[in-house]
C-alpha cells in the first residue's frame, strides 16, 4: 500500500501534532510505501533518517508531479484541518481520484469547535465543510473523539502510539507523592485551574502527606505568567512548582523520579504525554476529557475524575491515600500500553482501516 501523509508542523516536541504526525509516518513505513509532505517545507529532524521519505511542497500542488510511488498513492492523510493549503491539494486529488482521509486531531470535537466558534461556523460553512465531506473518512483518536466529532461521512479510530522506552519506573517515594505534568500550559483546555482548585480544596491533607505537584512546560504567548497567576490566586505556592519545557533524558528523569503523571484536561485527542507516562510505569490522573481516562480507570493504571474541580479533588485523596498500590498500577500502566498503544499495534490497524476504506 501507498501512503502519503501531509502536515503542518515544525520540530516542535512540546506540540502532540508535530510529535506524533512523524510517528505516524515512521511506524507506518514498517508495512506500506509511506511518505511525508509538510506544507511548511521544514524538515522535520526524526525523518532525516529514512531518505525519499520527505519531499517538497511546490504550488501549484500537483499530485503527479511527485516522485514515484507517490504521485499515485492508494491514500493521502491529511493532518489537523484548518490549513487553506489543503483545500487546493485535496481539490487536486480529488481530480485525479486519489481518496483522502482528515486526521483533525481534536480539532473537530464540539468542545474545540466552541472556541472562536463564529469564525470556525464561517470557516466550516464557506470552505471547510467541502474539505471534510468529501474525504473518504474522518480519522480520530479514541472513541470520545468519534462521539463529540460532528463532521465527515465516516469515522473511524486510527489512534496515536508510543514507542516503549528500555527503562522503567522501580521504585516509588518514600514519604509523599510527587505528581508530575509535562504539556503545554494552555490552562483552560488543559484543566490548570480545575487541577490548582482541587489542590487548594485538599491543601491542608496534601501538605500534612507532604505531596507535591512539579509542572513543566513551554511559555507561549505569556501563559506562563498566567498559570503562575492561578496558582497565587489559589494560595498554594509551597506545592506546586512551575518550571520551563524539558525534553530527552531529562524529562525521562523527571518522570522516572515522580510517582503520579497528572493531567485533567477538559478535551483531548489522544494524549502523547499521558501514553509516555505510562509507558515508563507512571500511574495516571486524568479526567474523562483526555479520552483515556475511561481506559485507565478499567485497566486499574490510574484513576479517572470527572473534569471538575470537586471531582479532582475526590480522586486526588484517593490516589494519596492508595499509594500501597502504585507498584501495581505501574505494572498495568505498561501492560496496558504494550497490548494497546504501540506504534506497531496501532499502525497495523490503521493500515487495516486504511486499506478497507480503498477496497473495490
Amino acid at each position: 500500500m501507498v501512503i502519503l501523509h501531509i502536515a503542518a508542523i515544525e520540530n516542535n516536541p512540546f506540540n502532540g501534532v508535530c510529535v506524533a504526525a512523524p510517528q505516524h509516518v515512521i511506524s507506518q513505513k514498517e508495512y506500506a510505501d509511506v511518505g511525508f509532505i509538510n506544507i511548511k517545507n521544514i524538515e522535520i529532524e526524526e525523518l532525516k533518517q529514512y531518505p525519499g521519505t520527505q519531499m517538497s511542497f511546490v504550488k501549484p500542488f500537483d499530485i503527479k508531479k511527485l516522485s514515484k510511488p507517490f504521485d499515485n498513492p492508494d491514500i493521502v492523510v491529511f493532518h489537523e484541518c484548518y490549513r487553506p493549503d489543503y483545500l487546493r491539494i485535496a481539490k487536486n486529488l480529488r481530480k485525479n481520484k486519489i481518496p483522502y482521509v482528515d486526521m483533525p486531531h481534536g480539532e473537530l470535537r464540539v468542545e474545540a469547535q466552541k472556541k472562536k466558534h463564529f469564525k470556525k461556523v464561517m470557516a466550516n460553512l464557506l470552505l471547510f465543510n467541502d474539505f471534510t465531506n468529501h474525504a473518504v473518512a474522518i480519522q480520530c483518536l479514541s472513541n470520545a473523539e468519534i462521539e463529540a466529532t460532528h463532521f465527515g461521512r465516516k469515522k473511524f479510530i486510527g489512534s496515536n502510539g508510543i514507542s516503549m522506552p528500555l527503562t522503567r519506573k522501580k521504585e516509588f517515594s518514600n514519604v509523599g507523592v510527587k505528581f508530575i505534568y509535562i504539556g503545554r500550559y494552555e490552562w483552560r483546555v488543559k484543566g490548570l485551574d480545575l487541577l490548582f482548585e482541587a489542590i487548594h480544596k485538599n491543601a491542608e491533607y496534601l501538605r500534612q502527606n507532604q505531596c507535591s505537584f512539579i509542572l513543566y512546560g513551554p511559555d507561549i504567548l505569556g501563559r506562563l505568567e498566567q498559570v503562575k497567576q492561578l496558582v497565587k490566586e489559589n494560595q498554594i505556592e509551597d506545592l506546586v512548582t512551575l518550571n520551563l519545557e524539558i525534553s530527552g533524558k531529562e524529562k525521562e528523569r523527571a518522570l522516572l523520579n515522580a510517582d503520579i503523571f497528572v493531567q485533567t484536561s477538559r478535551h483531548e485527542g489522544m494524549p502523547m504525554g499521558i501514553l509516555e507516562a505510562m509507558s515508563y510505569g507512571l500511574p495516571c490522573l486524568v479526567t474523562r476529557g483526555t479520552s483515556i481516562g475511561e481506559e485507565i480507570d478499567y485497566y486499574k493504571s490510574g484513576w479517572m475524575a470527572e473534569p471538575n474541580a470537586n471531582s479532582i479533588k475526590e480522586i486526588l485523596l484517593k490516589a494519596v491515600k492508595e499509594k500501597q498500590s502504585f507498584p501495581d498500577y505501574s505494572n498495568n500502566a505498561i501492560s496496558f500500553i504494550k497490548n494497546n498503544y504501540s506504534w506497531e499495534k496501532v499502525s497495523k490497524q490503521t493500515i487495516e482501516m486504511y486499506e478497507s476504506l480503498v477496497s473495490p
